[in-house]
């Protein structure tokens, strides 16, 4: 998770944090919504608003400065990531 989190701005990843990140499956960030973490069991909301220039500062450095390559998954709402098993 640690591997993820690195592309998250320093607060949001402070609060991100405070969760159990064993147990995170899924973090949904949109611009002007509050961030989602979720889990198999639940979702958890943190109080941190993301705005446009935030979403785009991580896509790009999620994407290598290379949004293109990125374009299919980006399209289908979602960017994998690798991480540890």
């Amino acid at each position: 998770m640690e591997e993820i989190l690195m592309y998250f701005p320093e607060l949001l990843r402070k609060e991100i944090l405070k969760s159990n990140l064993k147990l995170i499956e899924e973090i949904r960030i949109r611009v002007n919504k509050p961030v989602i973490i979720k889990n198999s069991q639940r979702e958890e909301i943190i109080n941190y608003q993301i705005t446009l220039e935030t979403i785009l500062q991580i896509l790009q450095k999620i994407c290598n400065n290379s949004i293109y390559s990125y374009q299919n998954q980006i399209c289908n709402g979602f960017i994998t990531i690798k991480g540890r098993p």
